[in-house]
């Protein structure tokens, strides 16, 4: 189920001459029975709604007063959501005239005193704003809206907008309507309210209402409007052309590969930064550790996972997708390997109970898919629900990432030729002819049948730096053959460095001849290229292969690997001194 609560306008929408029909509040009642919400989103001053709608506790909240005012119905509890109108500008209304009457927050009157209200506003140098709804003027506090009281609501109810269905009929729903996931429109909605919205009943009122909550709403999660949802996209980059390369937000699964250092972190975390971006919900598994850069981004909170912890974190990560709709990134790259695949499946577990309640978080990133679902089984398969939509799996070994598992994705990203000629043989040679330059990638649509869809493009700039593989590259241990030896001109050093801290702590202390004589030779170049896997940061340093300044290239280039790798030692700290000293 994706949509899990409607929000509906009461005049004009719910009510007919101020009241719900009885068949209304059944169908109302119908939707909560369904495991749904149902939220009421008005431009009735409070008292009067009290007043006139006795049916308040078919609700599981109440927005009121155009977006001022929060109501409780079980709690018997109102919030106000903005300050309550000036005094002056009451007074100024009463000398000018003015018929109105005001509620907790809002100021109301109509057709055409609105010339007279804002006269008031200007001369008095206020911030309020004016709202049509028909022949009805409401005067509220400046950035108050049924938009904005409707995602308090939702954040109150742990729901995101993309899974609510929003229905109305006048100019002021305009505003909550765009913000919501589904917008419907009754038959007497104001045409321009009916051009925008995404279907508009046959009958008016609250039979309009009825009409699509016991048909697609109720029947099958509005899925025959499928075809209009897969509209909603995601853009990953361009073809040479300028065309857009998009991705449905409600697409099927699919698998991001190709060969390490090729970019797949860069275009998962361009995905991963445009949905937040829109208010999508994302749960990441980190296994290396190579999202940390995330936590620069507003709506996203990184989670460190140490052994021992994976049942307390996965009911920390419930509690901020549930009650924050935060999207959560957990860095696992502080467990082993077989720690890393049962943390996975208490992660899963608990992300499958929570989507099933409240259809987020919308998709799930699981990079290192080889290490958490090998071939044969592991915990973190059988907790993987293989209906889902909604779910990237990340890995340049995809050949080695159970068979069930991958065989979810219908839709392949690859930054390498190789991964999908070869290692996954998905087409032929001929078709991803010439090679891919940096930063380019394939798009392969292989749910079209027996021939698969490809496209070349470039894909977007990240919006957050990439930081490769913290644990593995900063501070593991690479094996003696593949770490770098501090040999100087004479061959009269050993100096070992099995990774990238160590290396910035040795390049800190060793001469300036040797330094040179390693830089010159492009020994630290191809060491960066071939066993960090890092061909960015490699073309980056041989850039200054040429230069004789010793001190400038060596700053440069730990600069440059401290840019794109964390934790590592400071190119210039003195601590990194002394431990080499030390050695």
């Amino acid at each position: 189920m994706w949509f899990h609560v409607l929000a509906a306008d009461y005049d004009g929408t719910l009510a007919t001459a101020g009241r719900i029909a009885p068949a209304t509040v059944d169908a109302l009642r119908r939707v909560r029975e369904s495991g749904r919400r149902v939220v009421l989103v008005t431009g009735r001053q409070f008292a009067d709604l009290l007043a006139v709608c006795p049916e308040l506790d078919v609700f599981d909240l109440v927005v009121a007063e155009n977006g001022a005012v929060l109501y409780d119905p079980r709690a018997r509890k109102v919030d106000d959501l903005g300050p309550p109108p000036p005094a002056p500008f009451l007074t100024a209304l009463e000398q000018s005239g003015v018929p109105f009457s005001t509620g907790r927050i809002i100021v109301s009157t109509v057709v055409p005193h609105e010339i007279a209200v804002l006269e008031a506003i200007k001369r008095l140098g206020l911030e309020l704003q004016i709202v049509f709804n028909k022949e009805a003027v409401m005067v509220l506090p400046s950035a108050v809206s049924k938009a904005t009281g409707l995602a308090e609501a939702l954040r109150r109810l742990g729901m995101s907008r993309h899974n609510t269905v929003g229905v109305g009929d006048a100019e002021n729903d305009h505003a909550f309507l765009q913000r919501t996931g589904f917008s419907v429109a009754v038959a007497n909605a104001v045409p321009a309210l009916a051009e925008t919205a995404d279907l508009v009943t046959r009958e008016v009122n609250g039979a309009g209402v009825r009409e699509f909550v016991v048909g697609p709403l109720l029947t099958n999660d509005f899925e025959e409007y499928r075809p209009h949802l897969l509209e909603r996209t995601i853009e990953l980059g361009t073809t040479d052309d300028g065309t857009p390369v998009t991705y449905p937000v409600l697409g099927s699964s699919f698998l991001i590969t190709g060969a390490s250092g090729s970019g797949k972190s860069t275009l998962t975390g361009v995905f991963v930064e445009r949905l937040v971006r829109e208010d999508y919900v994302i749960c990441l598994l980190d296994p290396e550790g190579d999202y940390r850069t995330l936590a620069e981004h507003e709506g996203i909170v990184v989670l460190g996972s140490e052994a021992g912890t994976a049942a307390a974190r996965a009911e920390e990560v419930e509690r901020l997708l549930r009650h924050r709709s935060t999207s959560v990134a957990i860095d696992l790259s502080a467990l082993d390997r077989e720690e890393k695949v049962r943390a996975t499946a208490r992660f899963l577990v608990a992300v499958q109970r929570l989507r099933a309640e409240t259809g987020a978080p919308h998709w799930v990133v699981i990079d290192e898919a080889h290490h958490l679902f090998p071939p044969g089984g592991s915990p973190a398969e059988e907790s993987f629900d293989f209906d889902w939509r909604g779910v990237c799996l990340v890995t340049n070994e995809p050949e080695h990432v159970a068979p069930e598992v991958i065989g979810i994705t219908r839709h392949v990203f690859s930054t390498s030729v190789e991964a999908v000629t070869r290692t996954l043989p998905l087409i032929d040679p001929a078709e991803a002819r010439p090679p891919l330059a940096p930063g380019e990638a394939l798009e392969i649509d292989v749910s079209a049948g027996a021939v698969p869809v490809v496209r070349r493009f470039r894909v977007a700039r990240r919006e957050t730096a990439h930081k490769r593989h913290v644990k593995k590259y900063a501070t593991g241990k690479l094996p003696p053959e593949r770490s770098f030896r501090f040999r100087g001109p004479a061959n009269a050093l050993n100096l070992i460095a099995h990774n990238l801290e160590t290396f910035t702590m040795l390049a800190n202390g060793v001469d300036p001849a040797t330094w040179v004589h390693h830089l010159r030779n492009g020994d630290v170049a191809r060491w960066l290229e071939q066993e960090i896997k890092d061909p960015e940061l490699a073309e980056e340093v041989r850039a200054l292969e040429s230069n004789d300044d010793a001190e400038a290239t060596r700053r440069a280039v730990l600069e440059a690997i401290a840019r794109r790798y964390t934790p590592v030692a400071s190119p210039e700290g003195r601590d990194s001194r002394s431990r080499f000293r030390g050695v």
